[in-house]
């Protein structure tokens, strides 16, 4: 099937907007590009029914949970528009939508797995999927673990849009923050939640400041946490040093205003957020969690210690996953093991008294970034995986 014969139904059932959203968003403009017709199903009162609307595609909005009268609209809309390809853009859209296409005839019904959490409810998957799209190759090593059958899971990594990072000005985002010429910045861009890892980048800033007074940590988004997080600063006497800032829709003015980027997830898909990063030139120190390595070119190979040097240098007491480079020995970032404050410290210290060694990271990074992790190259990816499914007979 061509594409401008394909008809996708996109369903989001988040109430916030996150990467996730934001991939669908470039998913969904770029199969309309390419000649699809994309059909949007919602939460009614969330950020996505309200951006994909303003995008002018058509949105069809639903109550939260998986009521009668949700799935009743969810299938009623899934009969009138007829999808070749049903595509549930996060785990939560599964059970309502994909109940609600039950004899509907769909050719193909594909979940995309973003996160390397562990599986609770396989069953959903083997039932109402016929494909899952994972983010990384870490994902897919979870979803494999969890009971999800081998010949359904297929990778297809993130992109982000290159123009848009590139928008971002160094001088107008240091000047949303009211930063000095001599203050350093660090910047976190991710949810306020237990699996990012902010608490341990908190418990590393102390160390920091101590050798590099005039750092200011910048944690961009919002999220249940930010009480708890901003009491532990005051705890830690950082709170000087720390700037909650909410949720921003001038990061990529954020990114290009810092100095270096700290990602200290201990969960993570592949966090899109750091190919924008690799993309602004802007250097990361980030840790081993998830898919983070396939971002960077760094494959795992048992619980071997990582071959990079820059981590060779950083490794502290204790058993370091170690990592092999997918095309050579040089990094692209300072990677760390996830909840261990004192690497982190090192690494981000290492990083600001490095600037050739980021200057060389920089550079192969922005060319990884522009070569594989475009959202080009994650549409045509994705429509690959569509065309290979509606090609198969059906069995229902």
């Amino acid at each position: 099937m061509s594409s401008t014969a394909m008809t996708v139904a996109l369903v989001s059932t988040q109430r916030r907007w996150h990467g996730g959203e934001e991939q669908a968003r470039l998913l969904a403009v770029g199969l309309r590009r390419r000649g699809c017709r994309c059909v949007v199903l919602a939460r009614r009162g969330s950020l996505f029914a309200e951006r994909m609307a303003d995008e002018g595609f058509e949105v069809v909005t639903f109550s939260g949970g998986r009521g009668p009268a949700a799935l009743w609209r969810i299938r009623r809309a899934l009969r009138r528009v007829r999808p070749d390809v049903l595509h549930y853009n996060d785990s939560h859209a599964i059970g309502g939508a994909g109940l609600a296409s039950l004899g509907l005839q769909i050719p193909a019904r594909i979940a995309a797995r973003r996160v390397d959490f562990t599986i609770r409810s396989p069953k959903q998957y083997r039932w109402f999927c016929d494909c899952v799209v994972c983010v990384s190759g870490a994902v897919a090593d979870v979803c494999r673990e969890g009971g999800i059958p081998d010949r359904l899971l297929r990778v297809v990594h993130d992109g982000v849009d290159p123009a848009r990072v590139r928008s971002g000005d160094r001088a107008r985002g240091r000047q949303a923050l009211s930063l000095n010429d001599d203050q350093t910045l660090l910047l976190t861009v991710a949810t306020l939640t237990d699996h990012k890892g902010h608490r341990f980048l908190l418990e590393a800033l102390p160390e920091v400041v101590r050798k590099a007074p005039n750092t200011i940590l910048a944690l961009a988004g919002d999220g249940d946490l930010q009480a708890a997080l901003q009491r532990q600063a005051e705890r830690l006497a950082i709170d000087s040093h720390v700037r909650f800032l909410g949720f921003r829709d001038d990061v990529p003015d954020l990114i290009h205003a810092a100095d270096l980027f700290v990602l200290p997830s201990h969960k993570e898909g592949l966090c899109s957020t750091l190919i924008d990063v690799m993309l602004a030139d802007c250097p990361i120190v980030a840790t081993t969690a998830g898919g983070i390595p396939d971002l960077v070119g760094a494959r795992k190979r048992g619980q071997a210690p990582f071959a990079g040097t820059a981590l060779r240098v950083l490794r502290t007491k204790g058993a370091c996953p170690l990592f092999r480079p997918e095309e050579s020995s040089e990094p692209v970032a300072w990677l760390v093991p996830p909840r261990d404050p004192r690497a982190l410290a090192r690494a981000i210290l290492h990083a600001l008294d490095s600037p050739d060694q980021c200057a060389a990271m920089r550079r192969r990074a922005l060319h990884r970034a522009e070569q594989r992790f475009t959202a080009d190259r994650m549409v045509e990816s994705t429509l690959a995986v569509y065309r290979e499914l509606i090609a198969k007979p059906q069995a229902v």
